[in-house]
């Protein structure tokens, strides 16, 4: 079924480079995606359609430029050569907002450009127009006297094992988070299928050509869609728009780079609160009274976690000022830094009264854990004083999250329930504490991005 690919001609190949290549660039300086969610939805609509204008300007010019040039080895009008080759260029500014927003789609929106440049490519093939109709007595001769060719069965079967192979990788490559290796790899696939299988019949190449301009406008109001849906983590105020970017697998770039001593206008960090709730009267037991102590051994204190979630960067040791502050929760939202400097993540509880550690041998914390990605993620608790004006904190020492360690993790593993015991210190002993802080820390390769960890309670443990 697999036979030699048609020779592609040079000269239409020209046009097609030259266009990605200047679109491709200008996209990628011009169009950059909003620092904040500042769009309302006529801005949304309105930089869809500006980014699309944008890059139809410059393809038209590119192409009109080559054409001049060339025009004498082109045998098609440059109307219809822009159009064709617009249907693999208008997906270029979604595909750079794709990758700023890191999503998982850009393994399926690159295929599909490089699809229609092939099908371009295809249609405008050299050999199509100087090839002249055979007459019947010539073929039948023909027929008549050649001879049969018999192909060996691994060249029949090369191709479809080279699209099995490619296939599976790019699913790993997709599992593993490198959406462009994926991109990459089903391209492949898609190219070996579409220059195996005849694409563009002789007879019906008018009709074909035909059909493929349609699909250009098509396809233009398509990428329209599409990019005003990558566009809604910038809106101002949009109910389900989380919901909406989990299903679409965007991770919007909320956090501005940042540095020591230079203004930024974004934002330096993000909090995150959460609902308040019922928290119990905190009695721990103490150690000289044996009844409470027992008491407690049955029945240990429960500290529900309502706290703030913090996300900032070095040197900062907190979030600034105009960090950005919402109510969210840590697993649904999608935190990440946009300038290669990894995050910072913390997790702060303040208690109604202080607690003396004497009551306590031990501190558990139950949590969930909704990470996917592969990478250990170590936990660290830190108690604090805040009456005291040093006000130096605790540490309970580090421990790594077990449900972090699983090397191979689904993509739709649910959340994972985790407790966790933290020994306290002997020389501890006699000091308070009215804060928890809990210093949630990745491995550096995948530190770009916030933990989907959710505190959920702390047990003191006598």
């Amino acid at each position: 079924m697999f036979t030699r690919s048609n020779q592609i001609s040079s000269p239409m190949l020209l046009p097609l480079i030259g266009s990605i290549l200047a679109t491709s660039v200008a996209v990628t300086l011009i169009l950059v995606p909003p620092s904040r969610p500042s769009l309302s939805v006529a801005q949304l609509f309105l930089r869809a359609a500006v980014d699309l204008t944008i890059a139809a300007c410059i393809h038209l010019a590119t192409v009109w430029a080559i054409w001049r040039l060339i025009r004498e080895y082109l045998h098609a009008p440059v109307s219809l050569l822009m159009l064709h080759i617009w249907a693999a260029i208008v997906w270029l500014p979604l595909v750079s907002l794709l990758n700023a927003e890191h999503s998982l789609w850009l393994c399926c929106i690159v295929p599909w450009a490089c699809a229609n440049a092939i099908i371009y490519l295809a249609l405008w093939n050299d050999r199509f127009e100087r090839s002249e109709p055979e007459s019947p007595i010539t073929h039948s001769s023909r027929q008549l006297f050649q001879g049969e060719t018999v192909v060996p069965l691994w060249r029949t079967l090369l191709p479809y094992v080279a699209v099995v192979v490619a296939t599976q990788a790019g699913i790993a490559s997709l599992m593993s988070g490198s959406p462009w290796m994926a991109a990459g790899l089903f391209s492949i696939c898609l190219l070996i299928l579409l220059l195996g299988h005849p694409i563009v019949r002789p007879d019906r190449l008018r009709r074909q050509r035909r059909r493929f301009s349609k699909a250009a406008f098509l396809q233009t109001a398509t990428a329209f869609f599409l990019l005003a849906t990558a566009l809604t983590p910038f809106l101002q105020r949009a109910y389900g728009v989380q919901s909406l970017n989990g299903l679409l697998a965007i991770r919007p770039p909320v956090i501005k780079s940042i540095q020591a001593g230079v203004p930024s206008s974004g934002y330096s960090g993000v909090i995150l609160m959460l609902p308040p709730k019922p928290h119990p009267r905190i009695e721990p037991p103490t150690k000289s009274d044996q009844t409470s102590l027992s008491m407690a051994l049955a029945k240990p204190v429960v500290i529900p976690f309502d706290g703030v979630y913090w996300y900032f960067k070095h040197p900062d040791l907190q979030p600034r000022r105009d960090a950005r502050v919402q109510h969210g929760d840590p697993i649904k939202e999608n935190v990440r830094s946009t300038d290669g400097h990894p995050l910072q993540m913390e997790a702060h509880q303040l208690l109604p009264s202080p607690v003396s550690l004497d009551c306590c041998h031990a501190l558990r914390v139950e949590l969930l854990n909704g990470d996917a990605r592969p990478g250990i993620i170590r936990l660290e608790v830190r108690l604090k004083d805040t009456s005291l004006k040093n006000r130096q904190s605790i540490s309970l020492g580090s421990i790594v999250i077990p449900s972090s360690q699983v090397k191979h993790i689904s993509l739709t593993r649910p959340p994972v329930h985790e407790s966790m015991r933290f020994e306290l210190p002997a020389a501890a002993r006699h000091h308070q504490f009215d804060e928890i802080t809990l210093v949630i820390a990745p491995d550096r390769d995948r530190a770009l991005a916030g933990s989907k960890i959710a505190i959920q309670n702390f047990v003191l443990m006598p």
